[in-house]
């Protein structure tokens, strides 16, 4: 299946989903599997490290759906740390996560024991989460001070977001203060990002403007100083926003990398400007000239929490639940699995836990993300933005 399409599949297969994902994982022969995979995995027990880690020797291995390339550093600190416990890390894009998961409980198949993923389609929240097809865990020593919005639909270990990136070299401070500046014809051809047919957390953030219209069309009030006037067939402010967006000879790419390379690249008298994921601030250790802008109008930016799942079903639950404790940083949220993420770009949401950044969470204007509104609605954004392309 073609990349470009995987979204557009999830969102049109949601209603059948729902219910065939209950009915693959627990089959109707078999009405007692999920009840004994539920008590064997005891989500709620306070285990202790070295029960976890006792029982997960027996296991052998954890297998995880990581999308975030880092998880080649987790997986060998944490072989170091518990041997005789293999980790079987594969990276891969959201939607691809998404996608195998879907496969895989159709044909009954459980292999992951975890995934490593946002959801700002909202297809984990509605389509996985709410039916039973991956379940949180949230150890008892690190719920304990964790506000319950990192709860669910997992365990979310820290934030990031879609932020706009500048070069340092070629402006000493950001060159724009609202969405809507990236519509005027001075940008025209300079703006990057990755394409939202591609990256969930770009689609993701489409959808905010769509939800939260009212606040856009009183930005770009502010802005021009008179009311936003829709085209036709628009429907609010929002999907405004888009469709001029668009119109501004994006350059489109497949990752943010692409992005931030071209951006922050030194020597440039006329470098573009773009969007990217904040925790791509750390290439700058890479020689990029990069900032990033931490104050937009109307907002910033949407959360993008990063979340931890057991799949329902996984085989190796004992080292499935030693490897999320290892990935949160451990009980003081400073051990060597959390430290990947935990640079600056990245927010922990563990209280006490230090972070990286000049810019704190709560000095940021966020939209929180709405899985329900993204998930019900995703398909319409997609729609809208390729109407645009045509």
């Amino acid at each position: 299946m073609k990349r470009s399409n995987r979204i557009i599949v999830l969102a049109v297969s949601a209603a059948i989903a729902l219910s065939m994902f209950s009915v693959n994982l627990y089959a109707a022969d078999k009405p007692k599997t999920q009840a004994a995979w539920i008590a064997a995995a005891a989500l709620d027990s306070p285990d202790t490290v070295d029960q976890l880690y006792a029982a997960a020797k027996k296991e052998g291995k954890v297998v995880i759906y990581s999308m975030s390339s880092r998880i080649k550093s987790v997986k060998a600190d944490f072989e170091k740390k518990y041997p005789g416990v293999i980790v079987e890390a594969y990276d891969m894009r959201n939607t691809e996560i998404f996608e195998k998961v879907e496969r895989e409980h159709s044909a009954g198949i459980f292999n992951a024991d975890v995934i490593f993923a946002k959801d700002s389609d909202g297809t984990m929240a509605n389509n996985f989460f709410k039916t039973g097809v991956v379940f949180s865990y949230v150890p008892k020593d690190m719920g304990a001070t964790l506000s319950d919005e990192f709860k669910t639909p997992g365990f979310a270990t820290y934030i990031e977001m879609k932020l706009v990136f500048y070069n340092t070299e070629a402006w000493q401070k950001a060159p724009i203060d609202s969405w809507w500046d990236l519509t005027r014809p001075e940008w025209k051809g300079k703006i990057m990002l990755t394409n939202p047919m591609a990256a969930i957390e770009t689609l993701g953030l489409f959808c905010s403007f769509a939800l939260h219209a009212d606040e856009m069309a009183a930005a770009y009030k502010q802005e021009f100083g008179e009311a936003i006037k829709l085209s036709t067939g628009v429907e609010n402010a929002g999907y405004e926003f888009i469709k001029r967006f668009a119109a501004n000879d994006l350059v489109l790419t497949n990752s943010d990398q692409e992005v931030v390379e071209a951006i922050g690249a030194a020597g440039q008298k006329n470098p573009p400007i773009g969007i990217a994921t904040s925790s791509k601030i750390r290439e700058k250790s890479k020689g990029l000239k990069l900032d990033m802008i931490t104050s937009l109008k109307p907002k910033t930016s949407t959360k993008n929490p990063a979340y931890l799942n057991i799949v329902g079903g996984a085989p190796h639950i004992n080292a499935a639940k030693l490897l999320i404790r290892f990935m949160a940083g451990d009980a003081d949220g400073k051990g060597p699995g959390f430290a990947p993420f935990n640079v600056e770009g990245g927010w922990p949401t563990r209280p006490g836990v230090p972070n990286f950044n000049k810019t704190q969470l709560a000095d940021i204007s966020l939209w929180n993300e709405d899985s329900d509104f993204n998930f019900y609605n995703s398909e319409k954004v997609i729609s809208f933005w390729l109407s645009l392309k045509k």
